[in-house]
């Protein structure tokens, strides 16, 4: 089967903010925000049918004012068991938020504004008008309202700027970011982590991609069916993400198709895409506010922000996956060579690929599943390099004189463990920053080892095929057993 009629799974934090904010008394104005294909949606769905306050889920569309106002009448009349609205709908977002005002002062409810960014696209005065009946009357009431939108930009130019419109009115804002490689175990039969991280490293965290995939199926024929062949909804989801979120697309295009052949640095960007530093630049700050693009400085060097080691990559897995299978192989696939383009290309590559990626991704389960192993209060992680050694991950304290080190292992075969772990010592020590530091160090295989060294002392070993996929209920079993 498919999985669009999944299980709800994971942000637990989410849904404890969410129920917080409307346990208070008095107003509440939130701000929810994240890339698209986040799980938004699905979150304030999932909220809204099991909130103890009344609410109303309501998302705009890409629609005229006068039509929004008209579906949004349609929505208050039925909310409300008031037929006025619909008789007679709103032409004014003043006269329906004020409206929201008097019902909200006879009873507390909620209102949840999904793709707020598209209202504001058709009503640039929008939020300056709920900035004035915020100030006048929704603030003195008991109503809890969250705005969302994937727009990034346009909800912080909204509401978390200085300069923003609800700049002071706001009472809360979240960050929705992709799900963690543990909870799309949830939504994949992997057997093991192992299993999990090879789903997550070419899906990544969207919930979304993941539920497109068929249990019953393996993960190439899936890759091969929902990602390779024209016309399944994956095939074209990259190209279409960019031109909603960005103009004059295909200079995004060829950053970061140039980003997913190996071209890391500033220099050989614009040398690949030919465009000068300023206009590179504001692209890349661009891609990075919609999180498609991060840059990763060593997370050993003590001013990151000054630093020239910085090197540019495709933050999302699924973004990095297309750009290096898909995009180049187009004029195949478009032919409908979608069975050869897995045989020839990625299978004979995959593994390598991914040992690219597997660094970041098991670095986000030493904050979750392995945070017990980190034997002090983590302030930075990452990868360190330098002409002398490579670190696949380093995790640091607040003084940086506390540091875990770890080196994964990525491939098909079993590995001596005792003989990794003696190089990653040999490795770290010869980092000058890390010098005097309290050192751990953990080395994780995805076969498995195969001498079967023990954990003990400042040493651990994990074995990815012995880790199980997180069995914890998902969040929709909480929330009945509540």
């Amino acid at each position: 089967m498919l999985f669009a009629e999944a299980q709800f799974v994971d942000r637990d934090e989410e849904l404890k903010f969410l129920r917080r904010a409307f346990a208070r008394k008095g107003a509440e104005l939130l701000i929810l925000s994240g890339r698209r294909r986040v799980g938004k949606t699905v979150l304030l769905q999932h909220f809204a049918a099991r909130s103890s306050l009344r609410v109303l889920y309501h998302v705009a569309a890409q629609i005229t004012v006068r039509e929004e106002l008209s579906r949004f009448s349609r929505r208050l009349a039925s909310f409300f068991q008031d037929s006025l609205p619909e008789l007679q709908p709103f032409t004014s977002w003043e006269a329906l938020l004020e409206y929201l005002g008097l019902k909200a002062r006879q009873k507390a409810f909620g209102i949840l504004l999904d793709e707020f960014s598209y209202a504001v696209e058709g009503d640039r005065s929008l939020p300056s008008h709920l900035q004035s009946a915020w100030d006048n009357s929704l603030g003195r009431t008991g109503m809890k309202m969250v705005l969302c939108g994937s727009s990034i930009s346009m909800m912080e130019n909204v509401g978390l700027l200085p300069s923003s419109p609800l700049y002071g009115r706001r009472t809360g804002q979240w960050k929705l970011e992709p799900l963690s490689p543990e909870a799309v175990a949830l939504l994949w039969s992997a057997k093991n982590l192992a299993e999990a991280i090879e789903a997550y490293g070419i899906v990544g965290g969207s919930p979304l991609y993941i539920t497109r995939f068929e249990r019953r199926r393996g993960l190439l024929e899936n890759v091969r069916d929902q990602v390779l062949t024209k016309g399944a909804m994956l095939y074209d989801e990259v190209p279409f993400l960019l031109r909603e979120e960005v103009r004059d697309a295909r200079v995004y295009q060829s950053i970061l198709s140039a980003l997913a052949s190996g071209a890391r640095k500033f220099s050989e960007l614009s040398s690949k895409t030919g465009l000068d530093r300023a206009h590179l630049t504001r692209y890349l700050a661009t891609l990075n506010d919609i999180d498609l693009v991060d840059r990763e400085v060593p997370v050993t060097e003590i001013h990151p922000e000054k630093s020239r080691k910085g090197l540019y990559g495709i933050k999302d897995p699924f973004v990095a996956f297309w750009y290096r299978y898909v995009h180049p192989n187009r004029d195949r696939l478009e032919g409908g060579e979608a069975q050869a383009i897995l045989d020839e290309v990625v299978k004979p590559t995959l593994d390598a690929y991914l040992s690219t990626r597997i660094e970041s991704i098991v670095g986000l389960l030493f904050r979750t599943r392995w945070k017990r192993f980190v034997p002090f209060t983590p302030a930075h992680a990452g990868r360190h390099w330098s002409e002398q050694e490579e670190l696949d991950w380093v995790i640091l304290d607040a003084s940086r004189r506390k540091a875990l080190v770890v080196e994964v292992k990525w491939s098909a075969k079993k590995v001596n463990g005792r003989l990794v772990m003696r190089t990653l010592r040999e490795k770290a020590g010869k980092v000058q920053t890390l010098q005097g530091c309290s050192l751990w160090f953990v080395v994780v295989a995805s076969s498995g080892f195969a001498d079967s060294p023990p954990s003990r002392g400042d040493e651990r070993f994990i074995d990815l095929k012995k880790e199980k996929r997180d069995r914890g209920r998902p969040s929709a079993q909480k929330d009945k057993d509540n």
